[in-house]
Order: structure tokens, then C-alpha cells, then sequence
């Protein structure tokens, strides 16, 4: 009898089976995983002018340069300046954006108040100083940057050292062939010249 049972099961079973549709079994298409991650892209302020930046940003590491100094290197490690001093060129990460030359610039400003760059000895000049960035423009490849703060010249041939930090900073891009600077509403130059 219990074989009997099983026998008629496996009947019923084939005889459904004969019936089902003929469906084609499913497929499965991988999907490769993303291999960027969607980073919100910093807006530029509106007083930023849509060519100093580049058109997108990358979810790739980005790194921009500060300029700082070397005492008395006369030029060995970069470019002479001041009192025999080497302007040099150091490479930072910063989070993906477009704003690069506001990202330049802050990330330099920020340095202040250490007197020297991580164990580099490389010598910051606007240590002393508390500036923050209040408006950047690009007109006919000329960067206008406005700051506000203070700015102080505490050591001997600080005066060169300050200009040329910033003034490299922003130089570094190609959509930028000069650079004026004022803070607090007064050019730079003749801010420095006060304090010579």
C-alpha cells in the first residue's frame, strides 16, 4: 500500500510537470559594482567666476599646492626669493571640489598659527597672521582675491615671504596668468609697504 502511495505521487508529479508551461529559467546579469562614489560638488561662491575653476569634480584623491618658505636656502630648493629665501612648492589632499583656487587659498590660510609645516621645517609667513578669503574673481586671467583680517609681519623679510605665498598659490592654475590681492580693502602691495 505505501508503495502504491509513492508510486501515484510520482506519477501525479510527472503528469503536473508535463503540464506546466514551458517557462525559460530565470537569468541573473551581475552588476559590476560602481567603482567611483557620487561626491557632492562644493559650489562656488557667486563671486567666483565660472573659468576659475575646472568643469568637474572627481571622486579621484585631489591634491593642490601651497607655497612655503625655506630660510636662507638661496634658491636650492626652489625659487629664490626675499632674503635668500626658497619659495618651495608642497602638494596637499583636499576633498574633491571644483573651488580649487578658494581650496588653495584656504588650505594655506588655515596653516596659520604654526610656524612650520609638519616636521618639514618649511617656515609658514602668515603664521601670525588670521585671514580669511571674503570674494575671489577671475577677470581676463587676472585672480582678484579679497581678505579680510589681519595680517602681520612679525619677523625680519616676512614682507616678501607673504606675497609670495599667496601670491604662488594662486598662480598654480592655468586659467590664471596674474594675481591681485587686497585685504581689508587695500592692495596688498601697498599694505606690505606700510610695514617695510
Amino acid at each position: 500500500m505505501f508503495l502504491r502511495k509513492i508510486a501515484l505521487s510520482l506519477f501525479l508529479f510527472t503528469l503536473c510537470s508535463a503540464c506546466a508551461p514551458n517557462l525559460p529559467a530565470p537569468t541573473v546579469t551581475p552588476v559590476p559594482a560602481s567603482t567611483s562614489t557620487a561626491i557632492p560638488t562644493e559650489t562656488p561662491s557667486p563671486t567666483v567666476a565660472p573659468t576659475a575653476e575646472p568643469t568637474s569634480a572627481t571622486s579621484k584623491p585631489q591634491t593642490i599646492l601651497i607655497y612655503l618658505i625655506a630660510v636662507g636656502d638661496q634658491g636650492a630648493s626652489g625659487e629664490l626669493i626675499g632674503c635668500g629665501d626658497s619659495l618651495v612648492p608642497v602638494e596637499v589632499a583636499i576633498e574633491p571640489t571644483v573651488a580649487v583656487l578658494r581650496a588653495a587659498l584656504t588650505a594655506l590660510l588655515n596653516l596659520a598659527p604654526n610656524f612650520t609645516y609638519g616636521q618639514s621645517g618649511l617656515y609658514n609667513a602668515l603664521d601670525l597672521s588670521a585671514l580669511k578669503i571674503d570674494a575671489l574673481d577671475i577677470v581676463d586671467r587676472q585672480a582678484i582675491i579679497h581678505l579680510s583680517g589681519s595680517l602681520v609681519s612679525g619677523r625680519e623679510c616676512d614682507i616678501p615671504r607673504i606675497e609670495a605665498q599667496l601670491t604662488a598659490t594662486a598662480l598654480q592654475f592655468s586659467t590664471i596668468d596674474s594675481v591681485i590681492i587686497y585685504v581689508n580693502d587695500i592692495l596688498l602691495q601697498d599694505l606690505l609697504d606700510l610695514r617695510g
